[in-house]
């Protein structure tokens, strides 16, 4: 198993629908406008918030998977896709009649959605509703390829996906600039999505083909016993991280959300690096805790490096130059309503870089029960905090109150991590002390230096030396490959 081969895949999978991403989002927002623009990034959301409704499943599917590969139980592996693919299907057809059915009252009263777009909207809910089983679907088939380390193909699969997912509003835009037809394009995007993973997981496990049965009752309780907390931690994470949007809507109005949208999403979308590795480490610690257990505190604070390395020339850059990229990028009316929040975010966003570690070292170890109630019990405080900071501070508090969440939830994993295994707390300091000091020296960097040409000096500088620091890791690592060949 090459775990940096697989990150390498992973990586290149996301990183080019991310630069699509930066070029197209500003024509769409002049063809759409604000409002319409506003109600888009939220079906994007939803279309991806839609996997959390697989019950977990996709998940334990990894790690079953995983846990079973090479060994007396590999032939386990047909079935268990084939069982949790009926269980995804089903409920996720239950769902989609469900919010098809309360379309109108979701963008009348949670959306908010002006009374002039309301049946526009409630038309992109319903194409989104018919999505949704093809959503799940395809999560559950991401889930077994990754239980099976096949993350060139997963990343091939994802690449165009997410490129479309930006090309495909924009090529409906010189049509129309209603949300339905846009919404019924991305929906089409899902179901050959699905169609594709369908047929490359049965060539690569054609036992599926040969199954005596495609649902087996004795499965059911094993999946459901680890997946239901996953569930939990599944759902309510992405929740966490997602539903400030539709607070934001409900105290500030649906034009806010845009003004919040757009550096959420790009400064969330630099966790790149942070969920290529997450997406290999989850089957790896799975796999490393039965069969080499001595590689698990390496793979960690290896991953845990060069996270921090790749993040904080982000970290900075965002901290220096947020308000001058925004007025080039998406003009001047969005750079004064948002920079505060990209710069508050991107902190959030670097804490968070560094929790994905201990967090899929918890789950992949089978304890997804405590990130389920680590997640439960945040949820309420979080909100309340949320609500009043938005009163207090308008979209900048709510900025605010996602990266206070962010921080707690890190330091809480990585106590969970040095539990599980006692290696992990030297680790674990070391990487707290660091993101502390990242954290600080940049809001500092902010506060004391002025002049964008000196700003960007420092940003280069910075990636310039954490660049190296890669690449000398990379050449010891490339050099000791080569005297063990030899």
């Amino acid at each position: 198993m090459k775990v940096s081969r697989s990150i390498i895949w992973n990586v290149c999978g996301t990183t080019f629908p991310l630069l699509v991403g930066i070029a197209v989002i500003p024509a769409i927002i002049r063809h759409l406008g604000v409002v319409r623009f506003g109600v888009l990034s939220v079906v994007w959301m939803m279309m991806g918030y839609f996997s959390v409704f697989d019950l977990g499943l996709s998940r334990t599917l990894t790690k079953v998977t995983a846990d079973r590969v090479g060994t007396s139980a590999e032939h386990e592996i047909p079935s268990l896709v084939t069982t949790t693919l009926v269980l995804v299907a089903t409920s996720g057809a239950i769902l989609a009649i469900l919010i098809a059915a309360a379309s109108r009252i979701i963008a009348e009263r949670i959306l908010s959605v002006p009374m002039s777009m309301l049946g526009d909207v409630s038309h992109a809910i319903t194409w989104l509703a018919i999505g949704l089983p093809f959503v799940l679907v395809a999560t559950v088939l991401f889930g077994v390829l990754e239980g099976l380390h096949r993350f060139a193909t997963t990343s091939l699969v994802r690449l165009p996906l997410g490129v479309l997912m930006f090309l495909l509003p924009f090529g409906v835009l010189p049509f129309t600039v209603h949300l339905g037809p846009i919404t019924a394009a991305l929906t089409a995007l899902r179901v050959a999505v699905a169609v594709v993973l369908g047929w490359i997981t049965l060539r690569i496990i054609p036992g599926i083909r040969m199954a005596r049965t495609w649902f087996r009752r004795d499965q059911v309780r094993p999946l459901i016993t680890y997946g239901g907390w996953l569930t939990v931690s599944n759902f309510v994470g992405p929740l966490l991280v997602y539903f400030d949007r539709f607070v934001i809507a409900a105290v500030l109005g649906a034009t806010a959300i845009a003004y919040y949208t757009v550096p959420f999403d790009t400064v969330n979308r630099l966790l790149i690096l942070p969920t290529a590795v997450q997406a290999v480490l989850f089957p790896a610690f799975a796999t490393l805790r039965t069969h080499s257990p001595a590689r698990v505190v390496a793979v960690f604070e290896k991953s845990s490096e060069k996270t921090l390395l790749v993040m904080f020339p982000a970290l900075l850059g965002i901290m220096l130059l947020a308000k001058p990229a925004l007025n080039l990028w998406v003009g001047p009316v969005f750079a004064n309503q948002s920079s505060i929040v990209a710069q508050a975010l991107m902190v959030g966003v670097f804490v968070n870089s560094l929790a994905r570690a201990p967090l899929v070292l918890v789950q992949g170890y089978g304890y997804a029960r405590w990130t389920g109630l680590l997640h439960l019990s945040e949820l309420p405080v979080y909100g309340a905090c949320l609500w009043a900071l938005l009163k207090w501070n308008g979209i900048d508090g709510a900025a605010y109150a996602w990266t206070a969440r962010v921080l707690v939830d890190t330091l809480i994993l990585y106590v969970m991590a040095g539990r599980l295994e006692r290696g992990l707390v030297p680790v674990a300091i070391r990487n707290t002390a660091w993101m502390s000091v990242a954290c600080a020296g940049a809001i500092l960097l902010n506060v004391v230096t002025h002049g964008t040409p000196i700003r960007v000096a420092l940003v280069v500088l910075a990636a310039l030396s954490c660049g190296s620091l890669i690449l000398q890791d990379v050449r010891k690592a490339v050099l000791a490959r080569g005297e063990s060949a030899a």
